[in-house]
């Protein structure tokens, strides 16, 4: 006569349906936050390694032809969004090819160029270039490589610093983001 409880209950009830499709919401929102920081981390170690790239293909040049390239040097629409001198690196052979920025969008980070005289004014056309700067944007403003590289080489005006996306615009209200190389 009397029924079990344990015959008639067959399924969940709406309350613990409930309490298991949040917690697996709130799961899922702290791996995707956590694959947004791996992803930025990844690509700014992507632009540090095409930094390094760049320096080799740079000594390259510079053991074939005794200077750097010019900062004015022609530069054709970026590609990869590189500046000029870099783009004729890779023209002359001694890059097999630009790198490309990894940016979910391609025109919000460059490779930043710029060929130095000795006393570290921009190297227009035909000037011998004996030094340089090569930098780049990163997404991160914790990343441990800013703290060594040469940012505020202050060279004739070319100042590499800031959050801007040519490292050349002083914000100083935003953190530093842009890691650059120099010869």
């Amino acid at each position: 006569m009397f029924t079990s409880l344990r015959n008639t209950r067959r399924g969940f009830s709406l309350i613990e349906l409930l309490v298991v499709i949040s917690i697996i919401g709130i799961l899922s929102s702290v791996v995707l936050a956590a694959l947004a920081t791996a992803r930025q981390k990844s690509r700014d170690a992507k632009r540090i390694a095409d930094l390094g790239q760049l320096r080799v293909g740079l000594e390259l040049y510079f053991d074939r032809r005794d200077t750097y390239p010019t900062t004015t040097a022609a530069t054709p629409s970026k590609p990869g969004g590189a500046d000029g001198g870099i783009v004729i690196v890779a023209a002359e052979k001694f890059l097999p090819q630009v790198p490309v920025i990894p940016s979910r969008v391609r025109t919000e980070v460059t490779y930043i160029y710029r060929g130095l005289t000795s006393a570290g004014a921009d190297c227009n056309a035909g000037a011998f270039c004996p030094r340089y700067l090569l930098g780049t944007n990163l997404e991160r403003s914790d990343n441990v490589v800013l703290l060594t590289d040469p940012d505020d080489v202050i060279a004739a005006g070319n100042v590499f610093y800031g959050a801007s996306n040519d490292c050349l615009v002083n914000t100083a209200s935003v953190p530093d983001q842009c890691y650059a190389l120099k010869s």
